[in-house]
């Protein structure tokens, strides 16, 4: 089992050298190869974890602590109705056997609230891979 990940590493690196490089290369010359091409992803790895913490603690030392939740305020209230209208009212429905009024959230809600979630998660993904740039800043609400 492997844990640390440096085995898919390894195999990715060794398939890369199996490709690329001529049969001619003797076993020495492909195995210097395989770890050069080992360290550079194990350092793409790490610029890319380190990206990525420095994310998370930029977000926690934000100062106004509303600013953090306000997109996933808008997403989650989202799911509360959604789940209030076609789960809460029609078992309150069903379990008292009385027909309550026609509940529908309008086509409005579901446009702006996808919009909303698939811009805000796309902007998430971005900034969790190193992205730094000024729109996924604006997305995300990140420091100016």
């Amino acid at each position: 089992m492997d844990i640390t990940g440096f085995g898919k590493v390894a195999e990715l690196a060794k398939g890369i050298i199996d490709k690329i490089f001529p049969d001619k290369m003797s076993a020495a010359e492909k195995a210097e190869a395989q770890i050069k091409i080992q360290e550079m992803l194990q350092a793409h790895d790490s610029s890319l974890i380190a990206a990525q913490k420095e994310i998370m603690i930029s977000e926690m030392g934000q100062g106004d602590s509303y600013t953090k939740r306000a997109r996933p305020t808008i997403v989650y209230s989202g799911l509360l109705f959604i789940f209030l209208v076609h789960v809460i009212f029609p078992m309150i429905s069903y379990a008292t056997k009385e027909a309550l009024p026609e509940l529908a959230l309008p086509g409005e809600f579901w446009w702006a609230w996808t919009g909303v979630c698939g811009v805000w998660i796309m902007g998430r993904s971005m900034e969790k891979n190193g992205a730094t740039d000024k729109i996924v800043k604006m997305i995300t609400g990140g420091a100016k």
